[in-house]
């Protein structure tokens, strides 16, 4: 087995526990990690300015995958390095789409939030705890026209539908890729769609940052739970689900670490980086 020499990792599920907080064991292991010489790479589906503070707190990070791989950011020099994009044309068209479902939905781009204004007083309609309700709210900006929004960036980062009705959701994760085929459909929590451009993806975003970095992929350690961490879960040298991810990618990983709210990263990066 290589020697582990970058450590990817999911946030919401993954490196946070229920409560959204990280760990005072989970930072002690990662903080040794990282003295020993080994990067630590955030990879989310949020963005940058979304991110909790008690992660951007940890000043060992260089390098940050962020909106599920749409953007590569340089935490060190606060700005993008890469980015994957959505095209306008293509983000009006879906939005059209999520108006006739009735669907609450939001898009990123420029690295801010967006949101129409009667969906965004939904929310609590759409959410699944007041924790996610208030995380949005504070990361989205209420506009009353999406398009004249869109028209004013060069591309969008990220959209997302969310619903409560689980036929509906299932439904379009499998029907919304044979009608947009250049756009990729995932989910990390239970009442969400996210959409990138087929380019951005974590196990991508994990290659171009292990090459960044000169690292072989084959050295490289990712944790995830959700079906936005599959593509880095299958490209990283070592795979790490958590006991609490769903059956796809527990079935793609090569080892199960215990559950987010057990120190599961922790307890992987003990294992496979020798770290006490």
């Amino acid at each position: 087995m290589a020697d582990v020499r970058l450590i990817a990792f999911d946030l919401d599920g993954t490196l946070f526990n229920d409560k959204k907080e990280i760990t005072p064991e989970t930072v002690r292991t990662l903080e040794q990690a990282a003295s020993m010489g080994v990067e630590i790479v955030p990879a989310t589906g949020r963005f940058w300015g979304a991110v909790p503070e008690n992660l951007k707190a940890l000043n060992f990070v260089r390098y940050a995958i962020t909106l599920n791989g749409a953007a590569i950011f340089d935490v060190k020099a606060s700005k993008t390095i890469a980015e994957f994009t959505i095209p306008i044309e293509r983000a009006e068209t879906l939005c059209r789409v999520s108006d006739g479902l009735g669907v609450v939905y939001d898009f990123v781009a420029g690295g801010k939030g967006y949101m129409r204004r009667d969906l965004y007083e939904r929310l609590a309609e759409v959410m699944v705890g007041e924790w996610q309700v208030k995380i949005v709210r504070d990361m989205r900006s209420p506009v009353d026209d999406v398009y004249e929004t869109l028209k004013a960036h060069s591309g969008v980062q990220k959209m997302q539908i969310y619903t409560l009705d689980k036929d509906l959701r299932a439904n379009l994760l499998k029907a919304l890729p044979v009608v947009f085929p250049d756009m990729l459909f995932t989910s990390s929590v239970p009442n969400n769609i996210e959409i990138n451009d087929t380019r951005a993806n974590k196990g991508g975003a994990l290659e171009f940052v292990a090459g960044l970095l000169g690292i072989p992929i084959e050295s490289t350690l990712a944790f995830g739970d959700g079906l936005n961490d599959i593509s880095m879960i299958e490209r990283a040298g070592i795979g790490a689900a958590m006991s609490n991810a769903c059956p796809e990618i527990l079935a793609a990983a090569d080892y199960v670490a215990p559950d987010n709210n057990n120190d599961g990263v922790a307890e992987g990066i003990k294992r496979f980086c020798f770290v006490q």
